[in-house]
């Protein structure tokens, strides 16, 4: 059996927990969409806030897909084509439908801002339709396993069409190549937005993020052919972290003077404009500098031997992700009233989500069966 590689599992802790404090963020002036708002006309604290989702935005999905890709080839080989889609179904089948029974119909109820209480929302508008949630697929921010269940039928159907046939020699992670992969995406992100700009879903897909989606699934599955993270160096990486803080002065200062300081950052969402371009060639480039810097750090400072804190953050990191609307929706609604700068309500709601939805999910992993599936 092949060696578990520690720092992926820490890493995947951490992009969790980033995905927990986004949403937060978007909660209180963060570009992007959530089920509650508390928007202020302040530009400093939006403009911070948008500038903290719009880097996240650039990698953290991303470097899900990567982790994701990486891990599959050896799922598909140890389990074979029908037993590796039948477990993937079952893993992340299960957590949407379990998500779109109960826990969107709880979403709604701040949403709507239903005027009742919770109690009598249930009765209401919950009970009375029990399966409108799986009418709606309101998979929220399930979505991601929601695509992912799609590329692995993908990547079956391809094993299955070359069964039997010589493998290619591994791709070699060359510097030719990684600028080819910004090329080919930002070009794929310029085109595909024109139909479908950022904010816009097709089955809760949003498409316009998703040439990068599928290029870093596919990255993944190179990287375990060809042992890339091994070839990651630190020499490079501190190269990309140089460059990737000057992207974010770029990007920064790219949406100021395209209309972001006016509130209005539609024309970088997509259509023939420069802002679209712009956004369409930076985002997988800082994404791919952040990447890079993260995978050589952890493999660097988080890859000792495995301790009980690593192991009970990286089993519950799963649940967490499924549950993590609820309790960044709820902790700051319930906080509403509280007269706070909205950087202080950020980090206060953040943190409190963050340890809620741990200790909520070590408790519900206890009851028997759940392990199973998360």
């Amino acid at each position: 059996m092949e060696k578990r590689l520690i720092y992926l599992d820490r890493l995947k802790v951490f992009l969790t927990v980033l995905v927990v404090l986004h949403h937060t963020a978007i909660t209180y002036g963060g570009a992007g969409g959530w089920f509650y708002y508390e928007h202020q006309d302040n530009v400093a604290v939006n403009a911070l806030l948008s500038t903290f989702t719009a880097v996240n935005q650039s990698f953290f999905m991303g470097l899900f897909f990567f982790v994701s890709g990486f891990v599959t080839p050896a799922s598909y080989d140890r389990h074979g084509g029908f037993n590796f889609l039948k477990a993937r179904l079952f893993r992340f089948g299960i957590p949407l439908l379990f998500y779109m029974l109960f826990i969107a119909p709880l979403l709604w109820y701040v949403a709507s801002w239903y005027k009742g209480s919770l109690g009598v929302f249930i009765k209401e508008e919950v009970f009375s339709h029990p399966l409108q949630g799986v009418t709606e697929f309101a998979v929220g921010p399930l979505w991601y396993l929601e695509a992912l269940l799609l590329f692995f039928a993908g990547y079956a159907g391809f094993r299955l069409l070359t069964a039997g046939k010589s493998r290619s020699k591994p791709l070699e992670l060359t510097p030719r190549l990684m600028a080819g992969y910004v090329v080919i995406v930002a070009a794929a992100n310029f085109i595909v937005r024109l139909a479908y700009p950022v904010g816009t879903e097709l089955l809760n897909l949003q498409l316009g993020y998703f040439p990068a989606y599928i290029g870093l699934f596919m990255a993944g599955i190179a990287a375990y052919r060809g042992n890339w993270l091994q070839q990651l160096t630190d020499n490079a990486a501190r190269k990309w972290k140089s460059t990737v803080i000057l992207l974010i002065v770029i990007m920064s200062a790219g949406m100021a003077l395209g209309g972001a300081m006016e509130g209005d950052i539609s024309a970088f969402m997509g259509g023939m404009s420069w802002q679209s371009v712009f956004y369409a060639i930076i985002d997988p480039l800082m994404g791919l500098g952040i990447s890079y810097v993260l995978l050589v750090w952890f493999r660097k400072r988080w890859n000792g031997s495995a301790t009980k804190s690593t192991g009970w953050l990286s089993a519950n990191a799963f649940l967490v992700y499924i549950i993590h609307a609820l309790f960044v929706t709820y902790v700051s609604y319930t906080l509403r009233d509280l007269d706070w700068h909205p950087i202080v309500k950020f980090a206060l709601v953040g943190s409190s989500a963050v340890i809620l939805c741990y200790t909520a999910a070590s408790l519900i992993r206890r009851i028997p069966g759940v392990k199973k599936v998360v």
